[in-house]
């Protein structure tokens, strides 16, 4: 019996150890390769989802400066945010009023706003 639960032990170590063959972790930001800096012109003059108006190129917060994120963060995401520009030329990727270059739908930045009618005030 001894011998038995020495062998499981064994095993159970060999699982986790770095030579029991690769384990696909994703980095935090790794999406951030998928996104281009420019937005096509259909996006980049589109309103966002609550009618806001996509600030002049020069205006915009790099996605540095947003603190630009894969993924959502406590509920909070792109796509219901106020900023959002919905995808327009169907790749499945959008724009935003006020950070440059590509975002995801499923990601978040800093600058996330709710959307008109979520929110605080239980809309």
């Amino acid at each position: 019996m001894l011998a038995a639960g020495g062998s499981l032990a064994l095993s159970a170590g060999c699982i986790n150890t770095p030579t029991s063959g690769p384990i696909a972790v994703e980095e935090p930001n790794d999406c951030l390769e998928q996104l281009d800096d420019s937005v096509p012109e259909e996006e980049a003059t589109a309103l966002s989802i609550d009618g806001v108006e996509r600030q002049a190129e020069a205006n915009l917060a790099s996605k540095t400066e947003a603190g630009y994120a894969c993924g959502p963060q406590e509920g909070m995401l792109c796509g219901n945010c106020t900023f959002y520009i919905d995808d327009k030329s169907g790749d499945g990727i959008g724009a935003c009023a006020v950070v440059a270059g590509e975002v995801r739908s499923v990601d978040w930045c800093g600058l996330w706003q709710p959307r008109d009618g979520y929110g605080g005030d239980g809309g």
